[in-house]
C-alpha cells in the first residue's frame, strides 16, 4: 500500500527487523533509534521485533528498548513473549523434512546449523560457527551428531552457511525441490534458512496483529532484506532500509535511510510519531 500523510495518525503497531535494520553494523541500537522507539510507545504505538534470529538472541534487544510485546523470531516459525517466555505460536520443521534437508546440505558439503528448543546445536566450532556466535551473540552447543540429533527431535530452524554466490544459486533449486513443503528464505547474503512452510515473517506478524486486535492497515513494517518482503507486502506500510537490495526496495511503501543513518528513527519520525522524539 502506498503510504499517506494520514498514516502518520493511524499506525498502531511497528514490526522491525533486527540485523542491518534496528541494529548498526557493530551490532548496536543508535540513540536516535532508541529514543524514537521510546516516543512511540509513550504515543501508544505497539512495538516489536520481527527477525530470523534466535528468541534468545534477540531478547536482550527487547529488553534495552523496554518492549513488552511477544516477539516473531525464527522467521515467524516462533512467537514468544518477550516477559514471560510463553510460546503463543510454534511451526517447527517435520522431521523427515529435516533429515531430508540436512542430508542434502551436508552431501554439499556445507556448515549446518540446528535449532532445537532455542538452543543452537553444530557439529564442530570452525569460522562458519564462530562468524555465527559472534553475530548473534549466543553459544553453540557441540553434538557428535546432528543427523541423530535430528532423529529425535523437531528443529524450529535448519541453516546452511556458504559463499554468497553459492547460497544465491542453491535458492531456487531449494525451492524447487521443496515447493510448499518447506518455507526457504535467505536472511543475509552467506545464509540460506529452511523452516516450517507455515513460517513467514508476513504470517507470524497477521497472526499478531488479529491478536491485539490491530487491522493490517494500522501496521507498519520496517525491514531490509528478503525475508522481510512478506510482511512488508501484509503491512498498511512497509518500510525498506537504504542499505536493502534494491529488489527489495521495489516492495516498499518508503525508502528509509540506512541502518548507518537511523533509518528506523527517520521512519518513525516520518510516519508513526506525532510528536518529536526526546533528544
Amino acid at each position: 500500500m502506498e503510504p499517506t500523510e494520514q498514516m502518520e495518525q493511524t499506525i498502531k503497531l511497528v514490526a522491525i527487523d533486527v540485523d542491518d535494520t534496528l541494529l548498526t553494523p557493530d551490532l548496536r541500537i543508535s540513540l536516535p533509534v532508541q529514543q524514537a522507539i521510546a516516543q512511540a510507545r509513550r504515543q501508544g504505538i505497539a512495538v516489536t521485533l520481527a527477525t530470523g534470529r534466535m528468541f534468545r538472541a534477540t531478547l536482550p534487544y527487547a529488553r534495552q528498548l523496554d518492549l513488552d510485546l511477544p516477539l516473531i523470531v525464527y522467521q515467524g516459525a516462533m512467537i514468544k513473549d518477550s516477559a514471560t517466555g510463553e510460546v503463543l505460536l510454534h511451526h517447527p520443521v517435520p522431521q523427515d523434512l529435516a533429515l531430508e534437508v540436512f542430508d542434502f546440505l551436508r552431501s554439499e558439503g556445507l556448515h549446518v546449523n540446528i535449532y532445537v528448543d532455542d538452543h543452537l546445536h553444530v557439529e564442530k566450532v570452525g569460522e562458519e560457527a564462530l562468524g555465527y556466535m559472534g553475530l548473534a551473540r549466543v553459544p553453540a552447543t557441540l553434538v557428535r551428531d546432528q543427523r541423530r540429533l535430528l532423529e529425535g527431535a523437531l528443529p524450529t530452524k535448519i541453516l546452511a552457511i556458504g559463499e554468497p554466490e553459492r547460497m544465491a544459486a542453491l535458492v531456487e533449486p531449494c525451492r524447487q525441490r521443496w515447493g510448499d513443503r518447506l518455507y526457504v528464505t535467505r536472511s543475509k547474503p552467506f545464509y540460506l534458512e529452511f523452516m516450517n512452510p507455515w513460517s513467514g515473517k508476513g504470517s507470524a506478524l497477521a497472526f499478531l496483529a488479529e491478536r491485539l486486535g490491530i487491522s493490517r492497515e494500522a501496521v507498519m513494517v520496517i525491514g531490509d532484506s528478503y525475508n522481510d518482503m512478506d510482511m512488508l507486502e501484509y503491512a498498511g506500510l512497509g518500510v525498506v532500509m537504504g542499505n536493502g537490495p534494491e529488489e527489495v526496495k521495489r516492495h516498499a511503501g518508503w525508502v528509509a535511510p540506512s541502518n548507518e543513518e537511523d533509518g528506523v528513527a527517520a521512519a518513525l519520525c516520518r510516519w508513526a510519531l506525532t510528536e518529536k522524539a526526546d533528544t
